[in-house]
């Protein structure tokens, strides 16, 4: 079957040669797991302990802490970094 391409999704051509919008496919977002195990455990345990520093701290300044260390929370807790995504690194899986 051909595909055909609106915007940012293809969709699959028909046998009749219409699009079948009922069954878009959607590219791939590339949110796979790129942090290796030790990494994460390291991101999520210091995210937690800036964003709670950050909130103890208030402020601008304690904001931004706990914006960066939430971060790093989610980081270590979805495994995924887009840096790391973006520079084509990935220390999951050597």
């Amino acid at each position: 079957m051909a595909e055909g391409t609106i915007g940012t999704v293809n969709y699959p051509m028909t046998r009749q040669g219409v699009r079948d919008l009922d069954h878009p496919v959607r590219p791939s977002t590339g949110g796979g797991v790129n942090v290796g195990p030790a990494e994460r455990a390291a991101s999520a345990l210091g995210g937690a302990l800036l964003a709670g520093l950050g909130i103890g701290k208030g402020g601008a300044t304690g904001l931004a802490m706990a914006a960066v260390g939430a971060a790093l929370a989610y980081r270590g807790y979805s495994g995924h970094c887009s840096a790391y995504s973006a520079l084509g690194v990935d220390t999951n899986h050597g």
